[in-house]
């Protein structure tokens, strides 16, 4: 028997066949886009995604000759936070839903941070308000839509909409309530009182079952669509990057991923959330919390400094010659620090920061910039693994993923720079195993998860990257003066 995984990605949404022994038979994907009518808007059709889904389910089935009866569930995951308004009779009422990237209502978290007391409100929540919240996103669709926010029955995130047309069932996960903003993270429930003060009705958000439990069964019409068979169960599932830490095996107290491609991403796996205002938490698909933080110029700053020195020189440079560049400069980079800010900071009260190099002398080659720019991003999460133990949270193991791990120098830097052995995962499809594992937990296929994705992931190449001991020393001296340098900064940018 066979879990069929569903992840709607943002740039595409793809089906895959998993054995219970996490061995993908087939994927077939799907591209679509995004449309930006506006600055900082980012939007899709969510009929599009079902019809893709819909084609990606039938075209894996075909492609790969399994029986849709050999089926034992259907589970799904994908990008987060986007609200599909849903009406009564099951019809799409946003024809062009806000990504979890969209930042149109940015005037509500401003609302919410001047007449509130976000301390507070993180008592509850767990996290700040920003505009990657669902709620934030409902509120601005109730401000300016009010007929779309009064029409809606529901409100569902992107993978929740497709259970919803493969069930015509509303529900949605842990990973997914706890990015609302409406979830009390001591009690794990939705919040009435976070509710009232956003304005907002908790009747239009989907009731939450686990991850790994069924929502529902396949209905004639979706499996007339589809290819599958009619009552096949359908598992809830989770959030793509928490799903994916299933996927790595990261089901430990103190276990930890960095995955970098265009940003930065590092989380940790914790029984409770961490109360702080530069710390986002949301809770793991297999229980306790996932409390992370995000540098949306992680892996993109490379692409940018090696655009930088091409368009400097005679032609273009390439991945492998800046990396060799940076390799021939000693940690430090001579002095030279980089805020790899390109696309501002996540942190509240530096939101409008810039990418910046400090301490330049005339004594600085293109090679110093370009390890610089490699230092800059590790020293960015650093300083954020700082506030980790200054609360009291021990890091143990580290997995990357991601594009990043390409790049040896730069996990080399990375090893350094937090004082931990890096394990590097050489596994691309993470977040699908990581589905698939809840979908054959739901479904009796699998009777442990947490020793399920051990046993997958042990299976798995990976290498391991160590700590330089002089090295290490050596990046904890250029961690406090970037820390120290970064806190003089704050609130420059904001008159600039």
């Amino acid at each position: 028997m066979y879990i069929l995984s569903v992840d709607l990605g943002t740039q595409s949404i793809r089906a895959a066949v998993v054995s219970k022994d996490g061995e993908i038979k087939g994927i077939r994907q799907i591209p679509h886009d995004v449309r930006s009518p506006r600055a900082g808007w980012a939007e899709q059709r969510p009929d599009s995604w079902w019809e893709n889904a819909r084609d990606a389910i039938r075209g894996v089935l075909e492609e790969t000759g399994v029986s849709p009866k050999s089926i034992a569930g259907v589970v799904s995951c994908g990008q987060m936070h986007g609200p599909v308004g849903i009406d009564g009779d099951g019809r799409v009422t946003t024809e062009w839903t806000q990504l979890w990237s969209d930042k149109r209502c940015e005037d509500q978290c401003v609302r919410v941070r001047e007449n509130h007391d976000v301390g507070e409100l993180a008592a509850i929540t767990g996290n700040q308000p920003t505009a990657g919240w669902v709620a934030m996103k409902v509120g601005w669709i109730k401000e300016h839509r009010p007929d779309i926010y009064k029409k809606s029955r529901w409100f569902l995130v992107p993978k929740d909409f497709i259970n919803f047309r493969l069930t015509n069932t509303a529900a949605t996960d842990p990973s997914e309530a706890s990015g609302t903003y409406l979830w009390d993270a001591k009690r794990d429930v939705y919040s009435g009182e976070m509710a009232e003060i956003l304005g907002l009705d908790l009747e239009k958000f989907a009731p939450v079952i686990s991850a790994h439990e069924i929502s529902g069964t396949v209905t004639d019409s979706a499996a007339e669509e589809t290819g599958l068979i009619s009552g096949t169960p359908v598992i809830c599932g989770g959030g793509d990057f928490l799903v994916s830490l299933l996927g790595l095996g990261l089901t430990g107290e103190g276990d930890a991923v960095d995955i970098t491609g265009t940003s930065t991403l590092f989380v940790v796996k914790r029984r409770e959330p961490i109360a702080h205002p530069f710390v986002q938490n949301l809770r793991h698909v297999a229980g306790g919390w996932a409390p992370f933080f995000m540098l949306d110029s992680g892996g993109i700053a490379m692409k940018w400094c090696r655009d930088l020195l091409s368009s400097a020189g005679n032609g273009e440079v390439d991945y492998d010659e800046m990396i060799d560049m940076a390799r021939g400069v000693p940690p430090g980079s001579g002095g030279l620090i980089f805020y790899p800010y390109l696309f501002g900071e996540r942190r509240r009260e530096n939101t409008g920061a810039m990418g910046a190099f400090f301490g330049i002398t005339h004594e600085h080659l293109a090679s110093h910039f370009a390890r610089a720019v490699m230092e800059g991003t590790a020293l960015s999460i650093g300083m954020n693994l700082d506030i980790f133990k200054r609360v009291g949270i021990e890091v143990g193991r580290v997995v990357c993923a991601g594009g990043g791990t390409k790049n040896d120098l730069l996990l080399e830097i990375k090893a350094n720079v937090f004082g931990i052995p890096l394990e590097v995962s050489d596994e691309p499809e993470s977040t699908i195993i990581g589905s698939a594992l809840l979908g054959g937990y739901g479904v009796g296929l699998i009777d442990d998860i947490g020793d399920a994705a051990k046993r997958i992931y042990k299976k798995c190449k990976k290498r391991k990257i160590r700590p330089n001991r002089s090295a290490a020393a050596r990046y904890r001296e250029i961690q406090g003066r970037f820390n120290r340098v970064y806190d003089k900064m704050v609130g420059f940018y904001e008159n600039y």
